[in-house]
């Protein structure tokens, strides 16, 4: 009975021993895997990010490029596929470039030439950067239609300056590329690798690339949940693909929409626990069992002590084999290893791992060449911080020469800082860009890409900006209107227009970009004009001409165009440059200097006329005098006389008018102190004009003097506000305004609400005679006689009317230059 308890008690010991050893065992085996897929997951984000990043500097250039030429519908001739085919050479695995234009069809492949017919349009890459204006898109895996082989897309969109999608150019990364690296990982338990997009499709996995082409996993805990708590992480799934369960650890790829899937099989990963599961219970077994052969043995015969020695030794047999078995397991380690160093080495960057004391692990060969000035004292063990002082005393690094120390210092708390990338410059000119991450056990593995090509063609276009920023300024400051035109198409349809422009027309560049420029063609816009800036464009020559345009309100303006082409380097049309001059006011000043010259022409005319007509008219007027009075005249004779002398007498106050307005008789001037004469002339203006008729008087210089007649300032005055009454259907209001002008001037304004003139009546109003007037109702020498007054004051005298909507007058004159200053007493209107 005491030896059955001991070995009860002895059986219970070993059995719960060996299982909490093995619950420990599994629970650090599987913690192992997932080291080792996070360990991949680094290693599959870094290879991407580097591959794509180098795809999206290609896909720069190919759009500088595209850009020189002469944007999308430009591209397609056998030196632009030499061109890119040579760019696309750059892409990792032979990779392709394509140029697709806005209606998704490829302008330019570098496969093969000519281009075959291929659209896009449909696909979700091409509708991801032109409908939902994506500036950077990486497309799912798919085939391709030329070439058959298995690739994803880099995209971007092509832009015009305004912002508008011309088209979308395309890199097409062959998935051999990234499969080929990890055929080199460990393949011993099949693990699983890969790239998927952030929705869950895929872009690079091994195994069952071909397999599963197209599929989507976004059902899988990654995409469903574990992304949106965390971008890194270690989980454990039923693979919706395949159906296995696996230890898998995923990545959030830092800039880009990709995380990064690593796994292994659970039951593969688990099958040498399993194996040492069965060894210990065999052990224990076997250790039981000598316990009992033991205990049986102080009662037992020496045959069934033969029969221990038996089992002692099949144990021991046991034993030998699970060491030769743990030793085939670190050959296989070890073997995993040397592909993962093989691997590193083969990276086109430069790579280096560094333990939690900083010091150098392994660096790949590519690493050293970075920094061969000191290459022969980067040995395994190296600190990181005796590797840049070296580095630095050699004059490696550009930035830190004259300040090696704190140079040092500041690039040490840089590497230890956690997940940083920067930039590093060395002495041949040379950029790294570095990229440093911590790993689970504290240490650091940093990554360097030269980004030399990069930073020149950086430098290229900030040069280029900076150029084109002072272009635009200097064409926006540019006083005269500018507007560039499109030579590609039959009607010159605008690309450009300054600020002087948009004053000029009243068309902001928003609403005319796009449009053509003969928007500004009107009614009175010569054809022949029109047609000669026509054709001097399609000879490529420089012409001027100019015109009458129209502004955006509809009101004319004179134009001065100058035209000209712009040339490209093999001396074909681009585009037309016109440069604008408003010459309204030119054409103005000579319309009046006309008006003026022919007013003067009348006025001596009419003076010469007026004055033979005077003389002819004293002796009809003294014999009709003289006569008249006879005692013995008879009535009808005299009655006669009585009529031929008021004829005469209204005659020569015709005459008189004429004189006056051809100012052939100078009237007496003086000094007149212009507000109070102007407030008595319309205080005696108010008694004549009819009742309805409300005069406003705005006198905003009392004390302002002019060399004029207060008696010809009164008749002015009487004149244009009868006239303006008579306008107004002797019912409205007539303003009355005087103020001083800048330039030591004075203005006189009569404005009233009356029906207004056109401008056939407008350029005849001074003309002696002319009338608008029904017949007996005027003369036609109210505003000639005007009009010679204020050009006998040495002033001048505009009109400005339209049909329905009133008539001003403006009469400016000279200040008086006299001191003396008199107020002479109130005058009355002549007849």
């Amino acid at each position: 009975m005491l030896l059955v308890l001991i070995l009860a008690a002895t059986l219970g010991v070993i059995g719960t021993g060996t299982a909490r050893f093995l619950r420990i065992d599994r629970e650090e085996t599987i913690k192992h895997y997932e080291r080792i897929t996070s360990d991949t997951t680094r290693l599959l984000e870094e290879h991407a990010r580097r591959t794509i990043h180098s795809a999206d500097l290609i896909l720069l250039q190919a759009l500088r490029m595209i850009r020189e030429r002469g944007g999308v519908e430009a591209i397609g001739s056998g030196s632009d596929w030499a061109d890119f085919g040579e760019l696309a050479q750059h892409l990792p695995e032979q990779g392709v470039l394509w140029i697709y234009d806005a209606d998704g069809r490829a302008r330019l492949g570098t496969p093969v030439f000519p281009t075959p017919p291929l659209t896009v349009a449909e696909r979700d890459y091409f509708q991801a950067v032109k409908t939902r204006g994506e500036p950077f898109h990486i497309g799912p895996t798919i085939r391709g239609k030329t070439t058959g082989k298995v690739f994803f897309t880099v995209n971007r969109p092509i832009l015009d300056e305004q912002g508008r999608f011309l088209g979308m150019v395309q890199a097409a990364i062959d998935t051999a590329y990234f499969t080929k690296l990890y055929d080199l990982l460990d393949g011993s338990l099949d693990p699983l690798t890969g790239i998927y997009r952030l929705e869950g499709g895929i872009v690079v996995r091994r195994p069952g690339m071909e397999t599963h082409l197209g599929a989507d996993v976004s059902r899988g805990p990654v995409f469903q949940s574990l992304l949106a708590r965390a971008p890194t992480g270690n989980y454990e799934s039923l693979s919706p693909l395949d159906g296995t369960v696996r230890i898998a650890a995923y990545r959030r790829i830092a800039g880009l929409p990709l995380v990064a899937i690593a796994g292994v099989g659970k039951t593969a990963a688990l099958a040498e626990w399993r194996a040492r599961t069965v060894r210990a219970i065999l052990l224990n077994l076997g250790a039981l069992g000598v316990l009992i052969v033991l205990g049986v043995l102080t009662w037992s015969s020496l045959r069934r002590q033969e029969r221990s020695r038996t089992l002692a030794e099949a144990a021991l047999r046991t034993a030998q084999a699970s060491e030769r078995r743990a030793c085939l397991a670190g050959r296989q380690a070890e073997q995993a290893q040397q592909r993962l160093y093989e691997a590193i080495e083969c990276l086109p960057d430069g790579f280096a791992l560094f333990d939690a004391e900083d010091r150098l692990v392994l660096c790949n060969s590519r690493y050293r060449a970075f920094y061969a000035l000191s290459g022969h004292a980067i040995d395994d063990g190296i600190r990181f911080e005796d590797i840049l002082r070296q580095g630095a005393e050699r004059g490696l690094f550009a930035d830190a020469i004259g300040r090696i120390d704190a140079w040092v210092a500041e690039r040490v708390a840089q590497h230890g800082a956690a997940d940083r990338v920067h930039e590093q410059r060395l002495w041949d000119g040379r950029w790294l860009r570095i990229d440093e991450r911590v790993t689970a056990d504290g240490g650091r593995v940093g990554v360097r890409v030269d980004i030399s090509e990069a930073k020149r063609r950086e430098a290229e276009l900030a040069d280029l900006v900076r150029r084109n920023a002072l272009l635009a300024a200097a064409l926006e400051a540019t006083p005269n209107g500018i507007a560039v035109t499109d030579a590609t198409t039959d009607a010159p349809h605008v690309l450009y227009v300054n600020r002087a422009f948009e004053v000029m027309t009243g068309y902001m560049a928003a609403e005319i970009v796009g449009r053509t420029i003969r928007v500004l063609y009107g009614s009175e816009t010569d054809p022949e004009v029109a047609a000669s800036l026509h054709d001097a464009k399609l000879r490529g020559e420089t012409v001027t001409a100019e015109m009458i345009n129209y502004r955006k309100d509809g009101s004319p303006f004179w134009n001065m165009v100058r035209l000209a082409p712009v040339l490209d380097p093999g001396g074909s049309t681009l585009a037309h440059v016109a440069v604008l001059w408003d010459t309204t006011e030119a054409h103005r000043h000579e319309a009046e200097e006309l008006q003026r010259q022919k007013m003067e022409a009348l006025g001596q005319l009419a003076g010469g006329i007026a004055h033979e007509i005077n003389n002819l008219l004293q002796p009809v007027i003294t014999l009709s005098n003289l006569n008249i009075g006879a005692p013995d005249l008879p009535a009808p004779v005299r009655e006669d006389f009585a009529d031929i002398l008021s004829a005469g007498r209204q005659c020569r106050d015709v005459v008189g008018a004429v004189l006056a307005f051809a100012r052939k008789e100078a009237a007496a001037t003086q000094p007149l102190v212009l507000g109070d004469a102007v407030c008595r002339a319309l205080s005696f203006a108010c008694g004549v004009l009819p009742p309805a008729v409300v005069v406003d008087s705005r006198i905003g210089d009392r004390e302002a003097t002019a060399m004029i007649s207060a008696t010809e300032l009164t008749q002015v005055l009487m004149n244009l506000l009868t006239n303006a009454a008579d306008a107004m259907d002797r019912s409205g209001t007539v303003t009355v305004t005087l103020d001083r002008l800048p330039a030591a001037g004075l203005r006189l304004t009569i404005g009233d609400e009356g029906c207004g003139m056109d401008e056939r009546v407008r350029q005849r109003l001074f003309e002696p005679f002319f009338t608008t007037k029904p017949q007996g109702k005027g003369t036609g020498l109210g505003l000639a006689v005007v009009h010679g007054i204020v050009r006998g004051w040495r002033g001048s005298i505009s009109v400005t009317s339209a049909p329905g909507r009133g008539t001003s007058f403006e009469i400016t004159f000279p200040v008086a230059e006299s001191p003396t200053i008199e107020h002479p007493a109130t005058e009355s209107p002549s007849a």
